[in-house]
């Protein structure tokens, strides 16, 4: 198959560490967590990893797999965890999932660079048709991709809950 020169996606690919903030639907903070995410892009193969740790101790890792783009450059997710699609538009990613075990939730994402090696995102959260409130983050690159072995998407996903 091919796909279309991809121009935003490669941008985003290595490592990227930042804080999520958790915005509830009056603005108010409901948390903070620290995040290392890594990304590897062949082909039309997008492999990603996300690390979360939380201030209470609480780590997630979760692994989504292999996402393929098809010939329009949309890539469609489908891991246990989330099935979605991400796109590049006129200057920037946009993603819309929702969370499997979580039946009527619709998150929407918008990822923009700012700079180099420095992004924000933007999450948007809904559930039946409810507004939940937003996700702020925002990443700076801490490694290239070719810096990421292979071998670093074949982990697991996990949730240690250790001070629960």
């Amino acid at each position: 198959m091919i796909i279309p020169e991809l121009k935003f996606f490669p941008l985003h690919t290595g490592v990227w560490e930042g804080t999520y903030t958790r915005i509830s639907p009056s603005g108010e903070i409901i948390y903070k967590h620290k995040s290392k995410l890594s990304f590897k892009l062949i082909g039309n193969e997008w492999r990603q990893t996300n690390y979360y740790k939380f201030d209470n101790g609480r780590e997630e890792f979760h692994n989504f797999g292999i996402a393929l783009f098809n010939e329009k450059g949309v890539m469609t997710f489908d891991n246990p965890r989330i099935y979605g699609e991400a796109w590049e538009s006129k200057n920037n990613i946009q993603l819309w999932w929702t969370y499997k075990d979580e039946p009527g939730s619709k998150l929407y994402e918008i990822i923009t660079m700012i700079g180099p090696g420095h992004r924000m995102r933007v999450w948007q959260f809904s559930r039946d048709d409810k507004f939940e409130g937003l996700m702020m983050i925002e990443e700076r690159q801490t490694d290239t991709e070719e810096n990421v072995p292979l071998s670093h998407f074949d982990q697991a996903s996990y949730i240690n809950d250790v001070n629960l």
